[in-house]
């Protein structure tokens, strides 16, 4: 395959131009379907006269045998005249690998490229646990072009005590190597995902805020508590729950309630907030009211 395979170029951060490597030039446009067209013709002829000399007792032939026969002539023709597969052009690729890329498309080194089915190719190439969207264009006489969308991760999803890394609609990705992923927000609960990424997107609304935090548990299929990097939970409402993310956002800019002894703020109330001091401020407080 490394001999057939003379260029297998990447996109996303691995993108390449789509040039061959050291000519500068981009890859061949369509051509020589004369011969294609040829070689159809000779076989059309060959075949006609298999079944001439079947029909007339010369020889014994079935059509299977005839059609399998005209076929593989043609295929060595084809592949006598150049139109095989010797460069594979990818864009779009980043989390899939080289390998990946060419295991789906599957090319052969007996077959012409005409042979190839882009079809059956590009779903096996949606099969792959990171691509969204796949296009595959065969361009005579020589060259494949694959272009790749990728899913874009969004979060890392907590349920059962099992984590997997979900994309923007919610489905999973990858339950592999996820430590790279680990500066990702962790959602938690059975229908967290679904829901992830609305509320992912209105938490980057204040992207200060956002770099706090660490996790959101749903809860009661309804609402969400987002745990922040320091410790201290959020009760977010139901209803209007960004109005509620923009006040939270007002009290630390103006108080820096999350300097403070605090273990958890409900924000679910629109008209009051409710603070839950931490176990040792509550304590201090305790002993100081005996002191008084």
């Amino acid at each position: 395959m490394r001999a057939l395979i003379s260029a297998l170029r990447s996109g996303g951060s691995k993108s390449a131009s789509g040039l061959r490597p050291g000519t500068g030039r981009r890859p061949p446009k369509r051509r020589q379907v004369w011969i294609y067209l040829m070689m159809m013709c000779v076989g059309l002829g060959a075949g006609t006269g298999a079944w001439v000399l079947r029909e007339s007792g010369i020889i014994e032939l079935t059509y299977k045998n005839v059609a399998g026969e005209i076929s593989n002539w043609t295929n060595r023709q084809l592949i006598i005249a150049g139109l095989t597969a010797k460069h594979v052009f990818v864009t779009g690729r980043g989390e899939t690998s080289k390998a990946q890329v060419l295991a789906a498309i599957d090319i052969k080194t007996n077959e012409s490229i005409l042979k190839f089915n882009p079809r059956a190719a590009r779903q096996r190439l949606l099969k792959l646990s990171w691509v969204e969207t796949a296009q595959i264009e065969r361009r005579l006489p020589d060259t494949i072009i694959v272009k790749l969308q990728e899913r874009k991760a969004l979060a890392l999803w907590q349920y059962n005590g099992e984590h997997a890394l979900i994309d923007l609609n919610g489905q999973i990705i990858t339950r592999l190597d996820l430590n790279r992923f680990a500066h990702l927000p962790i959602v938690v609960g059975r229908d967290a995902p679904g829901a992830a990424s609305e509320l992912i997107v209105m938490l980057a609304r204040k992207p200060s805020l956002y770099a706090r935090v660490h996790a959101a548990v749903r809860i009661g299929g309804r609402r969400w508590d987002i745990r922040l990097k320091n410790g201290i939970k959020v009760h977010l409402p139901e209803a209007r729950p960004f109005a509620a993310w923009v006040r939270l956002a007002q009290l630390e800019l103006e108080n820096r309630i999350f300097e403070k002894d605090v273990a958890a703020i409900d924000l679910r109330l629109p008209d009051r907030l409710v603070v839950r001091l931490t176990p040792g401020a509550v304590s201090k407080r305790n002993k100081k009211g005996k002191e008084t």
